[in-house]
């Protein structure tokens, strides 16, 4: 009889079996965990991110409302993005130091003010004014990429950082349609005014969801010594190849989409007499296929593909993209070249912030984010600047040549065989002992 029973275990079995289901029950906390605050991060980067589109497109016309010309109203615009570019790395450093949680906060209440004194402007002077401090302050950025990063393994990084990127995008989306319906058809300085504390309760909101709902992502011992040598941007760059090649693909690739989006509306009048309302369409469709591709494809191409093919295939579709769209005389063209566009986009953007991540150890992973960061919002100034006088002396196709071949010097970097092969973090730990 006792031939068919199982025998019991023996105590030895029994603390091993304990062991093992201890275990088995710590990992799965930890994902639930993990899981828990990926979920409240792209909430909180939705809402600030819907706050941020909510504003953007009424800002032009805001400030031609108080009397600024074009050329004053573009400089006023590139307030945010300058003052991001000289912050970032300093967020992303401190964010090193005390954690992903204060940064994410601190820099949406930033936000948060810059909306109210925005609210009250009364010149041109003070919308840059406005507009500086909000790039100053525009840390959540940087910390919330370096949380997703955080919060991921070498499976699961490029979809963390897809979704991030979807959230952005959805946010790019809902919030200048919710503008438009707020500023109504005649706009005047109440309606202006309204807009500008829709966008401060966004991002105060943003903040609340960010101090009730996410869990500190880079624990106490993972973080900087506050006594340690400051992490510096050209240290990182020179000592870092792999490092260097990437964020120089960062600078290219969204100065060639910056060039894209200040002289879309301008080639689409010149070459389809498209008005307004059909760039709108086009533009919304543009972000509605980037945001399904980083939140859903790309953490299935990356595991299939692996994150170094995957950019460079991303980096492909954009030279095949921006060149179509500067051959582009026909609807059919356009929409061929717009699909190959944000196919693009939705493939190299996830992989290359994975990648960027990839670089840095858990204590230094904000500064490189940050430096990330950075280089993005230096392409922000530098293709606005340029675009409109390429269209003007070299036709309205130019800029997308020019974004094109930007792209094809992109591919080139991120094809070197020290980017394809980046040496390993034990490697790096090496170099940085012997420094």
């Amino acid at each position: 009889m006792g031939a068919g029973l199982a025998a019991s275990p023996r105590p030895g079995e029994w603390v091993e079996m304990s062991r093992c289901l201890n275990h088995y029950d710590c990992a799965n906390q930890r994902c639930m965990n993990r899981n828990g605050s990926l979920a409240a991060l792209v909430g909180v980067v939705l809402i600030g991110m819907t706050g941020f589109g909510v504003f953007l497109p009424i800002f032009p016309f805001l400030a031609l409302h108080l009397g600024a010309n074009a050329t004053a109203t573009t400089i006023a615009m590139g307030c945010y993005s300058l003052g991001q570019f000289i912050a970032s790395p300093w967020w992303g450093r401190l964010s090193d130091r005390v954690g992903r949680k204060p940064i994410l906060i601190v820099g949406l209440v930033g936000n948060c003010i810059s909306y109210l004194i925005l609210s009250q402007a009364q010149s041109v002077e003070m919308l840059a004014a406005a507009r500086l401090f909000g790039g100053l302050m525009a840390g959540n950025v940087g910390a919330a990429f370096a949380a997703a990063a955080d919060l991921a393994d070498d499976k699961t990084r490029a979809r963390n950082m897809g979704l991030l990127g979807a959230a952005v995008g959805l946010g790019f989306i809902a919030g200048p349609a919710l503008g438009a319906v707020l500023i109504g058809g005649a706009p005047d300085s109440q309606s202006f005014s309204q807009v500008c504390l829709i966008s401060a309760g966004l991002a105060a909101l943003a903040a609340l969801v960010a101090f009730a709902l996410f869990r500190e992502s880079l624990p106490r011992e993972a973080r900087r010594p506050a006594g340690a040598p400051r992490v510096r941007r050209t240290t990182l760059l020179l000592t870092r190849p792999a490092l260097q090649r990437f964020i120089a693909v960062m600078l290219v690739m969204i100065t060639a989409q910056a060039l894209m989006e200040s002289t879309f509306g301008l080639w689409a009048d010149a070459a389809l007499q498209w008005g307004p309302r059909q760039v709108g369409y086009a533009l919304a469709g543009l972000g509605v296929g980037a945001v399904l591709l980083q939140g859903g494809a790309a953490g299935r191409v990356s595991r299939g593909l692996g994150e170094r093919t995957m950019l460079i295939v991303g980096l492909g579709l954009l030279v095949a993209g921006f060149g179509g769209m500067a051959a582009a005389h026909s609807e059919s063209v356009l929409i061929v070249s717009l699909a190959v566009l944000v196919t693009g986009i939705g493939l190299a953007t996830p992989a290359l912030n994975a990648l960027i991540a990839e670089q840095a150890a858990a204590e230094e992973r904000g500064a490189v984010m940050g430096l990330s960061q950075s280089a993005s919002a230096l392409g922000r100034v530098i293709g606005p600047m340029g675009a409109g006088a390429i269209f003007d002396a070299f036709g309205h196709g130019a800029p997308f040549a020019i974004a094109a071949t930007l792209m094809l010097g992109a591919l080139y970097a991120a094809t070197s065989a020290r980017v394809l092969h980046p040496l390993s973090l034990a490697e790096r730990g090496m170099q940085s002992e012997r420094r």
